[in-house]
């Protein structure tokens, strides 16, 4: 019969001592997360508030000077967060640039705190190019003033030497001078010159010394929609997407420079004559008028004025030169005059074919032949370039004279009716031209000429049915 083992008996000591280093370790734990760890954590705070240069958040900062050797800029934020120049001249300020500077002051930290004691106060100043500084920053907020003088560049280019108006220390600091080099007034103006938001235009009104142009936006049940019509000096629809980047230059049109003193301007507005462009975008709340002016010569800026008591802005060329000055170039330049869903009937005549297409719940027929299978994909893209083709550039306002650009008799004719029987769409082309050729349209009265591509795109009957 086999002998059970007696029980393993573990003295009283050993489990003294297991409690007694149980109780050690969580004290020790106790002391490092109550004591030791907030301990650190305070001394990291102290030591990242000694690292930085101004005690304040930059969003606090109410009033502003950047005075360089050259000039006092004096800024002011009001109860809206708007920034407004007071010195030299009245002004908007634009917050970008102003709190670009401010941010760069929140950033930087102190690298260095440079002990006076090593030499004399001037000597020092002096040897860091603080004794004439080449920008000095005042800052107030409602509970702090502070200021800083920027010298030299320090040992390495991301570094800067400053002196810090609440102490009198000088400082390495991790400032770049980038962020302060060649401010100016102008830097911190707002360049903005019209102020408007484009979704909510309702009309526009154009005016050259030759023509007054009025568009409106169509109204939809929720607001304005995105098409546009003409309302004189012709009833036309307009082309949406010019007349979207015509509101988009004028909400974007910034300025390159400013003429504030009245004598200034009365005097450039006298060489400069009559606007070449004036226009106003009227929203809910009021109109946003701008006049343009030609540069007085060539190579130089053009110029924008939007009322007497606001600066004249000097704008680049281009941007006038890019601004619509007739119907044209704002027109809906579809000349077909009507859209591919609408048309019940399509007459295709050409030199050498005559035949109709038939669109019935969105499929296409060939007259004559309706039981026979078309090509479906062949002619919706043949009616979509159709319906989309472009005048390229204007001829002739009337239609007086069509035998001269080969439009009587036309080399090919294309018109499109609708499900009452009415001759809404039609397509004239003539002679061919250096890659255009002259056409006329029901979307527009005139004659024009367009891109020859589509005389090959117009596709001959037989090729229509499926074999």
């Amino acid at each position: 019969m086999a002998t059970s083992k007696p029980p393993l008996i573990i003295p009283m000591t050993a489990y003294r001592t297991t409690l007694l280093l149980a109780v050690i370790f969580a004290g020790l734990g106790v002391y490092v997360y109550t004591i030791e760890v907030p301990t650190m954590e305070h001394r990291t705070i102290q030591q990242a508030a000694a690292q930085r240069l101004l005690p304040f958040d930059y969003r606090d900062v109410t009033h502003l000077t950047y005075t360089t050797r050259t000039e006092r800029i004096r800024m002011n934020r009001d109860e809206r967060n708007r920034w407004r120049i007071v010195e030299p001249v009245e002004a908007r300020g634009d917050a970008r640039e102003i709190e670009s500077v401010l941010r760069a002051l929140e950033i930087g930290k102190i690298s260095r705190d440079i002990q006076e004691e090593e030499t004399e106060k001037g000597a020092v100043a002096e040897q860091y190019g603080l004794q004439a500084p080449y920008v000095t920053i005042d800052l107030r907020t409602p509970e702090y003033t502070e200021s800083l003088a920027l010298g030299n560049t320090g040992p390495l280019s991301s570094t800067l030497y400053a002196r810090r108006g609440s102490d009198q220390n000088i400082l390495l600091t991790t400032l770049m001078v980038e962020d302060f080099r060649a401010k100016t007034l102008e830097t911190f103006r707002l360049k903005d010159i019209l102020f408007f938001d484009r979704t909510r235009a309702e009309r526009i009104q154009l005016q050259t010394p030759a023509l007054t142009m009025t568009l409106q936006r169509g109204a939809g049940f929720h607001g304005p929609v995105p098409g546009w019509d003409f309302t004189s000096p012709v009833n036309a629809p307009a082309d949406k997407t010019t007349v979207g980047i015509l509101l988009m230059t004028l909400e974007d049109l910034s300025a390159t420079g400013f003429i504030d003193s009245r004598a200034e301007k009365e005097a450039l507005l006298k060489k400069l004559g009559t606007p070449s462009l004036t226009a106003t975008v009227h929203t809910k709340q009021r109109g946003h008028h701008v006049a343009f002016f030609e540069p007085v010569a060539s190579g130089e800026d053009a110029y924008a004025v939007t009322s007497s008591q606001d600066p004249m802005y000097r704008i680049p060329a281009h941007v006038l030169h890019g601004l619509p000055s007739k119907v044209f170039h704002l027109q809906d330049k579809r000349l077909f005059g009507m859209g591919s869903g609408e048309i019940a009937l399509l007459t295709v005549r050409t030199n050498d074919w005559h035949y109709t297409l038939i669109q019935q719940h969105g499929e296409w027929y060939l007259e004559g032949k309706e039981s026979e299978p078309i090509d479906q994909q062949q002619i919706k893209l043949f009616v979509s370039r159709l319906v989309d083709v472009p005048a390229e550039l204007p001829v002739s306002e009337t239609t007086n004279h069509p035998e001269q650009y080969g439009l009587k008799p036309a080399t090919i004719e294309i018109t499109g009716i609708d499900q009452k029987g009415r001759p809404l769409g039609h397509l004239a082309l003539g002679t061919r031209e250096k890659g255009l050729v002259y056409a006329t349209g029901a979307g527009l009265s005139g004659i024009y000429q367009t891109r020859s591509l589509i005389l090959s795109q117009i596709p001959a009957p037989e090729t229509l049915l499926n074999q």
